[in-house]
């Protein structure tokens, strides 16, 4: 009995022995750990400041932090309250360095860091990082943008022997995370500046490489969101703001040396909303609710697409001397489809298949109060286009839903008002690259929500010309009298329009074609109080003798010719315009030409009727035997 209970307490007294040994143990390895990882978070933090300071970028920039904190087993390390900003004085001078960057941090993590090749060579390799809610501050001057030195053959044989410190050649990367940060930009040499926040960054598989005089970067996929951007400047946009703009770029390469810049990307698409913008000087704002773009696609899309003053109408009348169009654009819809990006970002040149659009609202005021610039000489569509600054070449455009209104203060006071509604328009062969094709437009519509129109134009690129025919289907006369109203002392009581047709040709100076105008139990109210009216409007002191033209047996339908000069100071439009009323006013009061033309007519049409007449013949009576 006594021996086993010696051997029991002797085993208690060995278990005692043990427990206590492996306490020591533990407590001596936690008090060793703690020692190791203070020296080794040390250690590692003055390799992290030899291996930066050894590289050239020290010379232009310093790197501080507070804390390292490293996890030996995962090989993370997580730097804390980090700032890399440009030094006041450089240490070598880099005249060609014009641009530099800020950035503080409160957390930067360093994730599978090879911490023994670290800790002996002072090298950093690892396979993420990621930094959170960083504050960044950009300067930029110069129009190509540098902020790192160069590795240049000389300089840098010359820094090998006087300072060591290398040059990056190369730096690989799994991944890379900026995550909420806040952004500013300050460009003093355009005067421009903008601000982002919540920007959110992630780069796949990114590999920085110099060689010399060249900086070579490469990265798999690329992925940027940003929650706000806000920018102000001096020149062509005055300010804008936008939110949740993302980006998304794969296959993406850049070759960068002092003043070149090449890059090639394998696919992309971005998108934006709520985008607000100011131009030329704040008078115009521009709106644009959503933008999508996929270059996978070969689409661009937008939506709420407007653009209007931001003055009144009023203010924006005051400002000009000249009598000047004050317009408002909206757009429901804008689609591009088939666009060759490759063109558009390498060469400058847009080439898109077709564009498009609609609900499409317009509208257009003009003050007739003020003088008309005699110094400025419109050019038609064929030629404007040349003023386009890159190559373009859009096959198709189709817009739908448009509503038109236009709106004059005349000089009488008086303001006139005309509206198109139900409107479409198509365009063909839209181009400023040298083309012998035309320039094709097709447009429907109805004048006043009454009269139903249609204009076909062809605009020729080769010379300053252009070839038109319009058409307006049948509607009650006096459904316009509100838009005649405004612009003539007339009155319509009654009327039908059958038909009204026209054709022609419009050169540099003047325009001439052919009108139909096909009417019947026309009755014109004119009241000529004024004198200038009697000559203008003497068309329609024809009511008193013609109240019908319309195809008759015997009497044909009146088709004129007409000629018109252009106002050299006007465009295209208004020569149609003056086409117009050339021709209504030759089909009421016909000139001599057309009088000539005319009684032509209807002696052929009163021929034809006597021929048709004796072909037909009298039966003769059948005489009894």
């Amino acid at each position: 009995m006594e021996t086993e209970r010696g051997k029991k307490r002797s085993l208690r007294l060995f278990t005692r022995i043990v427990l206590l040994i492996l306490a020591i143990v533990v407590i001596a390895l936690s008090y060793a750990g703690i020692y190791i990882s203070r020296n080794f978070n040390q250690l590692l933090s003055e390799q992290i400041h030899k291996g930066f300071n050894k590289s050239i970028i020290s010379d232009v920039y310093d790197l501080k932090f507070e804390k390292l904190r490293v996890n030996i087993l995962t090989g993370n390390i997580k730097v804390l309250n980090v700032t890399l900003e440009p030094r006041r004085k450089l240490l070598h001078d880099y005249p060609y360095i014009n641009s530099s960057f800020q950035l503080k941090t409160s957390k930067l993590v360093l994730e599978d860091v090879k911490i023994m090749t670290l800790v002996k060579t002072g090298k950093l390799e690892l396979k993420r990082i990621e930094i959170n809610r960083p504050e960044i501050q950009v300067w930029l001057t110069g129009r190509n943008h540098v902020f790192l030195p160069y590795k240049d053959t000389l300089a840098v044989k010359s820094k090998t022997d006087t300072t060591g410190k290398k040059f990056l050649n190369s730096f690989l990367l799994s991944e890379f995370a900026l995550l909420n940060a806040s952004f500013h930009i300050i460009n003093t040499d355009k005067q421009r500046q903008f601000s982002v926040q919540n920007l959110n960054i992630t780069l796949n598989s990114l590999n920085l490489t110099q060689q010399s005089g060249l900086d070579l970067y490469s990265v798999q996929n690329v992925e940027l969101k940003i929650g706000e951007l806000s920018g102000k400047m001096m020149n062509g946009i005055r300010s804008f703001e936008l939110k949740d703009f993302e980006m998304n770029i794969s296959g993406f390469d850049i070759r960068k040396s002092k003043d070149t810049l090449v890059y090639h990307y394998a696919d992309f698409n971005t998108g934006l909303k709520d985008l607000n913008m100011n131009l030329a000087d704040s008078v115009l704002n521009l709106r644009l609710k959503s933008l999508n773009l996929s270059c996978s696609k070969k689409s661009i899309s937008l939506k709420g697409f407007s653009i209007k003053p931001n003055l009144s109408q009023a203010e924006m009348v005051r400002r000009e001397k000249y009598q000047k169009a004050q317009f408002i654009l909206a757009a429901g819809s804008i689609e591009l489809i088939n666009v060759n990006f490759d063109t558009l970002i390498y060469y400058r040149k847009l080439f898109v298949d077709e564009i498009k659009i609609a609900k499409v609202d317009v509208s257009l005021f003009k003050d007739k109060f003020k003088p008309f610039d005699r110094t400025k000489f419109p050019q038609y569509l064929g030629q404007k286009l040349a003023g386009i600054p890159i190559p373009i070449v859009v096959n198709n455009i189709k817009v739908s839903g448009i509503s038109f209104t236009n709106v004059e203060h005349k000089e009488d006071g008086k303001y006139a008002r005309v509206v198109i509604s139900h409107g479409t328009l198509q365009a063909k062969n839209i181009t400023n690259l040298p083309s012998k094709s035309s320039l094709t437009l097709n447009a429907t519509g109805f004048v006043e929500n009454k009269a139903p129109i249609s204009l076909t134009a062809a605009f020729s690129y080769l010379q300053p010309q252009f070839s038109f025919s319009c058409r307006i289907g049948k509607f009650n006369l006096p459904d316009l009298n509100g838009l005649l109203a405004a612009y003539t002392p007339a009155k319509i009581r009654k009327g039908v329009a059958d038909e009204i047709s026209f054709t022609g040709t419009v050169f540099r100076t003047k325009s001439t074609g052919t009108m139909k105008f096909l009417y019947h139990e026309l009755d014109i109210d004119l009241k000529l109080t004024e004198k200038k009216w009697q000559n203008t409007l003497v068309a329609f002191a024809a009511n008193t003798y013609l109240n019908t033209n319309n195809p008759q047996p015997g009497k044909p339908a009146i088709v004129v010719q007409f000629k018109a000069d252009r106002d050299m100071n006007k465009g295209g439009f208004n020569i149609i315009l003056r086409s117009f009323l050339a021709g209504m006013k030759e089909t009421m009061v016909l000139t001599k030409g057309n009088k000539q033309a005319y009684k032509e007519a209807k002696k052929a049409a009163k021929a034809e009727k006597r021929a048709n007449e004796g072909g037909k013949g009298k039966l003769n009576p059948i005489k009894k035997k």
